[in-house]
């Protein structure tokens, strides 16, 4: 009989918003979550099986996607999976100040523990999202790949979850007045004076507005500005681009980071379905270590 492998299992989910060509890079196990554009529910794995850019493109013309958490039965084949294997199971989840599949997640451990009692499932709030998520799991996910230890990555994502900077910027206001965050009020006025938000996730893993700017160009140099106040590369030199279907813009934005502050190593990152139907086409962003978040 052969023994079991003692390395731990990793568990990401979509809402890290990493390539395709990133996840495949490692050896991870994936949960995607759903989503229904145009009356048809649709997973979002990473854009393998529905283009983002045809996602975005249905949004331009007027699709109002919805978006639901991860199915309970994912998580049950995915612990179970790890019980019966005998391996530790760590799983590095979305924020669970934006979603309550955080939640869900406890619950299902819980059930399974019961039926597995010696079964280890390690859960991971990493009170991130998108591309600020995906930074993180990244840099766990090349642990993992280097032999590190269930402890070691469970040790370096709650010591460094808070100091993981993300700030982004978007096209326009629309997305945020449909979900309720601004009044249509503002919405109208911010389109028309041409006010783009900064956004970034507080100590609560939630979204808060930063500061706002007036044009697209003001925002990709408040989003480097914000970067050279907290930026602290001690910590690591990686940073991260992400775009949501604005490829022309983000590599403007990646060449301003690479002039400016001339990280060892920049990825790339695309915003995938779930988060963009709350964010719209268009969002930029950058992550990068730095001064933890106060709020």
């Amino acid at each position: 009989m052969t023994a079991p492998d003692e390395r731990p299992m990793l568990a990401i989910d979509s809402c890290s918003d990493l390539t395709p060509e990133i996840v495949e890079r490692f050896d991870v196990e994936e949960l995607h979550f759903p989503f229904t554009l145009n009356g048809e529910e649709r997973l979002d794995d990473f854009g393998r099986s529905f283009p983002h850019r045809d996602f975005y493109q249905a949004m331009r013309g007027g699709a109002v996607p919805t978006t639901a958490q991860i199915p309970r039965v994912e998580y049950e084949a995915l612990f179970r999976k790890a019980a019966e294997s005998g391996r530790t199971l760590v799983y590095l989840a979305f924020s669970s100040g934006l979603s309550g599949t955080f939640d869900t997640a406890h619950l299902v451990r819980q059930s399974v523990l019961a039926e597995f009692p010696e079964a280890d499932i390690r859960l991971v709030d990493t009170l991130n999202a998108s591309a600020a998520e995906g930074f993180l799991v990244y840099h766990a996910m090349q642990m993992h790949a280097n032999g590190a230890s269930a402890d070691e990555i469970v040790d370096f994502v709650e010591r460094r979850k808070l100091l993981v900077n993300g700030y982004f910027t978007l096209e326009n206001l629309e997305t945020l007045r449909r979900g309720g965050r601004i009044s249509d009020a503002a919405a109208a006025a911010g389109t028309v004076l041409d006010i783009k938000p900064i956004l970034t996730i507080d100590r609560a893993g939630k979204l808060v507005l930063k500061r706002s700017v007036r044009g697209r160009k003001k925002s990709m140099s408040a989003l480097l500005d914000i970067m050279a106040e907290r930026r602290d590369p001690s910590l690591g030199d990686t940073v991260a681009i992400a775009h949501a279907d604005a490829p022309d813009e983000a590599a403007v934005l990646k060449a301003m980071v690479a002039e400016r502050f001339g990280p060892s190593e920049i990825i790339e990152l695309a915003v995938g379905p779930v988060i963009g139907s709350h964010v719209g086409p268009g969002m930029l962003a950058v992550v990068f270590w730095g001064a933890e978040r106060e709020r």
